[in-house]
């Protein structure tokens, strides 16, 4: 049986694929927009890295930024460091990509790269909490 705060950090990673099937579905629009799959695939960084910090039972505050998330995340999981650059480009992608007049419109490679990343750390830590993952919707 599971402790309440993993079961909460399940909860995390049950959002974390929630954003990740939003942003491939919008990806897949031959003419979508790149915005909102951006923000996605960084709100899944950032719930999955919320996940492992609930799984420890780690207060983490109000927060969207990937690399602080990161620096609390990666005495656990220090193989996460390889994607600390995306993380820091990804950053702008929680608040600039959501509102108008912001410059922040990341072109459809950068997008699918944003979203490679978030795929393959909520895969990762996913798997660090030794659970299956949700079927993944194509």
């Amino acid at each position: 049986m599971k402790k309440p705060e993993q079961n909460y950090a399940l909860e995390w990673l049950k959002k974390a694929e929630h954003d990740l099937i939003t942003a491939r579905t919008v990806l897949a629009l031959t003419d979508g927009p790149t915005d909102t799959p951006s923000f996605h695939a960084q709100q899944a960084v950032e719930k999955a890295l919320k996940g492992v910090l609930t799984w420890h039972g780690i207060a983490f505050g109000k927060t969207h930024d990937l690399l602080a998330l990161f620096d609390q995340v990666a005495e656990f999981l220090p193989d996460l460091a390889r994607f600390e650059a995306s993380f820091a480009a990804m950053n702008d992608y929680a608040v600039e990509a959501r509102y108008p007049g912001d410059a922040c419109e990341p072109d459809r490679i950068d997008a699918m790269d944003a979203l490679e990343v978030a795929e393959q750390v909520v895969a990762r830590i996913t798997q660090y909490c030794g659970i299956s993952r949700a079927p993944v919707y194509r």
